[in-house]
């Protein structure tokens, strides 16, 4: 099918705006092309700046605009001619971090809003979850797991797809025992070095067989050196070999009998290099992958 009779509206990453026309210009190009009226040009086009709050600047020339207001426009003109399907090439990647954060919120309320199918491609995983309703991981062209956002973050199908998703702790262990749990997954038992607890599964695995347990830095409970673990929770000692301040969460990482633990936690947990404390983390935050 020719691609003016597609029905996809097309956000690139570099917005194309036109230099030599004017916001309103630019919006209306798709409806051009397509030969529409030109009444019904400027209703479409007055009403699709007004759903990105762009319509005090129709006027304007496109190189006076920011780089939030060009992506607006590149919005307006890609909604203009009611697509069925709207495909956006990283369009938020050249916006710095608040506005990223400011526009990627106003894109989802306006997405939610106009019901609009969409395809979006991000490299930025955080991005990738306040956006989706269902998230694809790819690698060289090869679909590794699909799912809702939180069910690809907390239960991952490989250690690629688990990698992908911030610095997630993947510690290897042997499988002691393994029971079902009722609601389709496993509980398993399993050992490390100096340690032992249970951790959750997708699928059945034998006694004696490897596995990587994954951790999310931030699902790391910090407590007393030597604090025995409740019953069935992972726990390891260690010591802190780094901390660095991000401002709402402080970076730790934490060494411990032959690892190095990536931790997360609240900033105004002040925990000094050199310090000795004993990582918790339960059951249900534990999740068990093939090596």
């Amino acid at each position: 099918m020719p691609p003016d009779l597609r029905k996809l509206g097309m956000v690139f990453q570099s917005y194309a705006i036109w230099p030599h026309m004017t916001v309103f210009d630019n919006v209306a190009y798709p409806l051009s092309v397509r030969h529409f009226p030109k009444t019904e040009i400027a209703i479409k086009v007055t009403a699709a700046l007004r759903l990105v709050e762009m319509e005090a600047y129709a006027d304007r020339p496109a190189p006076a605009l920011s780089g939030g207001q060009q992506q607006r426009v590149a919005i307006a003109r890609a909604l203009v001619f009611e697509p069925e399907v709207l495909l956006l090439d990283e369009p938020l990647s050249n916006l710095d971090a608040r506005l990223r954060a400011q526009m990627g919120d106003e894109f989802r309320a306006l997405q939610r809003r106009l019901k609009i199918t969409t395809l979006y491609v991000t490299h930025d995983q955080e991005e990738a979850m306040a956006l989706s309703d269902r998230v694809v991981v790819m690698q060289r062209g090869r679909i590794l797991q699909t799912g809702a956002p939180e069910a690809v973050y907390r239960r991952p199908a490989s250690r690629e797809v688990a990698s992908f998703f911030g610095t997630p702790n993947l510690i290897a262990a042997t499988v002691a025992t393994c029971r079902p749990n009722g609601d389709g997954d496993f509980v398993l038992t399993v050992e490390g070095t100096n340690w032992n607890g249970q951790c959750r599964a997708s699928r059945e695995f034998r006694r004696g067989e490897a596995t990587l347990v994954m951790v999310r830095p931030e699902d790391v409970a910090l407590a007393g050196p030597n604090q025995p673990a409740p019953a069935g929770q992972l726990a390891w000692s260690g010591r802190v070999v780094d901390g660095v301040f991000r401002g709402p969460r402080r970076s730790l990482v934490v060494e411990t009998a032959g690892m190095r633990f990536n931790v997360e936690c609240p900033a105004t947990r002040s925990m000094a290099v050199g310090e000795t404390i004993t990582l918790l983390v339960d059951v249900d935050n534990a999740w068990a992958l093939q090596p």
